[in-house]
């Protein structure tokens, strides 16, 4: 799979599925489908719940990705794309654990490592506004997004 080309929306994912197709995905879609987080925010390790094995595998993968301003600003689309879902969605994912909270900690390292420290804050002080005063995380999980 050439990161890159899916990235810049130029190519599809190891399932032939292109970022604007996963973008159109139903929030049923997004919930019960595993395997496509990986792929939209890309890490430079290999994830410990989907075992595809598909990320980001070198230093120089790395630095194409924040050199391409198209991939970039469509790794930030994604952002806002999951975003809006986690606000529509909040009863899913605002409780003890649920699995779109390993998903925010992603989230947050991607826009770290590929797009700006400005973004992957905004990203996680969204996230936090989101949760207001009714928040139901575990501290383990508000910890790893703080840190992430």
């Amino acid at each position: 799979m050439d990161f890159l080309d899916f990235l810049a929306k130029e190519g599809s994912d190891f399932k032939g599925r292109t970022l604007k197709l996963i973008w159109s995905f139903s929030d049923d879609d997004i919930q019960e489908t595993h395997d496509f987080i990986q792929i939209i925010f890309p890490l430079n390790k290999a994830s410990e719940s989907v075992f595809h094995g598909y990320y980001l595998n070198s230093d120089d993968l790395v630095e194409q990705i924040r050199n391409s301003p198209i991939a970039k600003e469509n790794i930030l689309q994604s952002s806002k794309w999951y975003l809006s879902f986690l606000k529509r969605n909040i009863w899913l994912w605002n409780r003890n654990y649920d699995h779109n909270q390993k998903r925010i900690t992603r989230v947050i390292e991607c826009l770290r490592l590929l797009v700006s420290e400005e973004e992957s804050d905004k990203f996680y002080d969204n996230v936090m506004e989101i949760l207001k005063d009714n928040n139901k995380v575990n501290h383990k999980t508000l910890n790893f997004w703080e840190n992430a």
